[in-house]
């Protein structure tokens, strides 16, 4: 009997963390997609991955993350950079946290992000749409986000842009940076982020986030990619 229910109370265990997993997998912000996904419709994001491209590039995209780059001499707001496209799905990097120990997102990069790729800032950027008015008749002014990234380098800054705002672009608030360290094998694990809007965002229109990411300086010809990966949990929320 003592080893039946054991083992009832080890696969109890296991059910409630794979509930536990699927709650975090999927936001609650309707449209606020995880990277790697197919283009989120009219009912919010869909959850199917996109194939990864094989190792040396190809051309299938991430359906709601945009990417551009800027060097590391160059110091701008990412909602004031020019030339976003959408994010390539690639092959991880064979150092980098497998894609399969997810089903809710995939690695993002530029083309062929396995492959060794310049130093400088890499701005992933994703918009989700605020509602005019929440279920209980609030009108929402204000979000919460939570959820976990892992990056190649380090993940530098975070910021929420409401263009319907006159356009308001500012670093979010109650995040630490760099979300993970500095240096080292970052790639190989996922960090968590929190954080809220530090400027009112509108009711009735997109909101963005911007991601930005640092490829470091590389000498020696060391082999240098880049790539950033992120998924949002349900307890994310307006208010």
């Amino acid at each position: 009997m003592s080893s039946l229910r054991t083992q009832s109370k080890t696969i109890l265990g296991a059910f409630a963390a794979m509930l536990l997993f699927t709650a975090i997998s999927a936001a609650q912000i309707a449209g606020l997609c995880n990277t790697g996904q197919t283009a989120a419709t009219s009912a919010g994001c869909t959850g199917a991955l996109v194939p990864p491209n094989p190792t040396g590039g190809g051309p299938n995209r991430d359906g709601n993350w945009g990417l551009t780059y800027r060097p590391l001499s160059v110091r701008r707001k990412p909602c004031l950079l020019q030339g976003y496209v959408n994010a390539w799905v690639d092959t991880p990097y064979f150092t980098w946290l497998p894609n399969s120990v997810s089903t809710a997102s995939e690695w993002i990069t530029t083309y062929d992000g396995e492959a060794s790729k310049a130093a400088g800032w890499y701005a992933y950027r994703v918009a989700f749409p605020v509602p005019f008015v929440l279920p209980g008749g609030t009108v929402p002014t204000g979000v919460t986000i939570n959820g976990q990234l892992t990056s190649d380098n380090s993940t530098f800054a975070i910021f929420l842009e409401s263009p319907a705002n006159s356009g308001n672009c500012s670093i979010v608030s109650g995040q630490k940076f760099p979300v993970n360290p500095y240096g080292g094998d970052t790639f190989q694990q996922w960090w968590p982020f929190s954080f809220t809007n530090a400027s009112q965002i509108t009711p009735g229109a997109d909101a963005y986030l911007y991601f930005v990411v640092q490829n470091m300086a590389c000498n020696d010809g060391c082999f240098n990619p880049t790539g950033f990966r992120a998924e949002f949990f349900s307890t994310s929320a307006f208010n």
